[in-house]
């Protein structure tokens, strides 16, 4: 894994908001293991690689007390231990989280079990909403230790939220703090939503060729907040259509600077079911495009399942209305929702996105990688362009353009500011090289 292209991906983001980035010293890591001479030797290890905050503890009852005591960063995890085994910690870590409303640590399983035997408490972990976990095979090794820290750090100093259960983003310890009044201010002052841009490459040539619209929060208490902590309560405020349009003029201004240095490529601005039910948001967006004289080739409304539709022959309507006027449309996070394949065939969808839970497993667990091919597969049959999400490394996008996937996006090119995502497409086509984190 090319590891150390994903902390320049973080760090990069992070500079630019001015965020300290952590180190290993700062890491807060508990080792579980029954066995004393593997314990002794795992902390030794980690505080040799720079870890100075190490606990332990003999089996999950003894753990559950630490973390009862204490937070904890990582936690590296026997999965055969006597009293409370590895499932059984995770199902009081999932219980005590619960309870207690708060983050679940990241987990590495260590174990000489065999190799499926590890994968399916990876998963298990996984579906209780671990944001990170890992699985290696005893003996340790100090190599394997490394990755792991430096995957950890890597996922601790992104700038998105940690992937939590279904591998949906983990909700901020502040969402409790926001109130319906963050929001109406926000929305009536134009300077606290800001529109980034995270490009999309393509995956044989490594060049960028579109892009995604996301929206930040520049909170004046609580710093830079992505759509994950506040997109409920701007939907349960009705005002989901208000910041959806307030994007789309954004966009628009950005392709009009795109076209002025020759780089013309597609932007999907995404929104909610609720969002896309509405009537006349088609002839919106047809009409804000014509003014800006930019083709509706060049925008994408993608939708995403997280809400499901209350109203499907409204959306259906607004969706085949939008592919009326040419706009694009993008279905996202596909293969993670009991309804996708429904949608897929009743909808005139011009791409489909990989979800990220199965580009992050499909190297290294076979059934990820059989649905990610039949996902390439259905695209490919149904002419649509598809795209990967969450790519990591450079060796994931090589297998992943072997497969036939045609794009990409996520750790290898870190979201940007209209003004450098802007220098970054400029310099990408005037030397004709990706300019990617991988």
């Amino acid at each position: 894994m090319h590891l150390v292209n994903q902390v320049y991906a973080a760090v990069a983001v992070h500079i630019s908001l001015g965020v300290k980035m952590k180190t290993v010293a700062n890491l807060s890591v508990l080792v579980v293991e029954d066995e004393p001479l593997q314990k002794i030797f795992a902390i030794e290890k980690l505080r040799e690689l720079g870890c100075i905050d190490v606990v332990d503890a003999a089996d999950g009852i003894e753990a559950m007390e630490r973390l009862a005591e204490r937070r904890v960063d990582l936690i590296f995890c026997d999965i055969g231990m006597p009293n409370m085994d590895g499932p059984q910690f995770v199902l009081a870590q999932d219980r005590s989280a619960q309870s207690a409303g708060k983050e679940l640590p990241m987990l590495v399983w260590m174990s000489a079990h065999p190799e499926d035997v590890r994968e399916s408490h990876l998963q298990l972990a996984y579906s209780a909403g671990f944001p990170f976990v890992e699985a290696i095979a005893k003996p340790l090794s100090l190599p394997a230790l490394q990755t792991i820290l430096t995957t950890a750090l890597t996922l601790m100093n992104a700038a998105k939220p940690l992937p939590g259960k279904n591998g949906k983003a983990m909700p901020s310890p502040v969402d409790g703090a926001i109130g319906d009044d963050d929001i109406l201010r926000a929305i009536c002052d134009t300077s606290e939503f800001e529109v980034w841009y995270q490009p999309q490459v393509s995956l044989e040539t490594k060049t960028i060729v579109g892009a995604d619209a996301m929206v930040r929060w520049s909170h004046p208490k609580f710093s830079y907040l992505v759509p994950e902590q506040f997109m409920t309560l701007i939907e349960r405020q009705g005002l989901g259509l208000m910041l959806f349009y307030r994007t789309v003029n954004h966009v628009l201004k950005t392709q009009q600077k795109l076209e002025h240095i020759g780089c013309s490529i597609p932007i999907c601005i995404k929104a909610s079911a609720s969002t896309l039910e509405t009537p006349e948001i088609a002839d919106y967006l047809y009409e804000r495009s014509q003014r800006y004289g930019i083709g509706s080739h060049l925008l994408t409304v993608g939708i995403s399942e997280e809400e499901p539709s209350q109203h499907a022959l409204k959306l259906a309507a607004s969706l085949n209305r939008l592919r009326l006027r040419g706009f694009g449309l993008s279905i996202d996070d596909f293969g993670s929702g009991i309804s996708t394949m429904k949608l897929l065939s009743q909808m005139p969808f011009t791409e489909i996105r990989i979800d990220r839970h199965f580009v992050r497993q499909f190297l290294r667990q076979p059934q990820c990688r059989v649905i990610v091919e039949s996902i390439i597969s259905i695209a490919k049959r149904l002419q649509l362009t598809v795209t990967a999400e969450g790519i990591e490394n450079a060796r994931q996008m090589e297998v992943l353009a072997a497969m036939g996937c045609g794009r990409g996006q996520g750790y290898i090119s870190a979201p940007l500011r209209q003004e450098e995502f802007l220098n970054k497409v400029g310099a990408n086509q005037l030397f004709n090289n990706g300019l990617i984190n991988a």
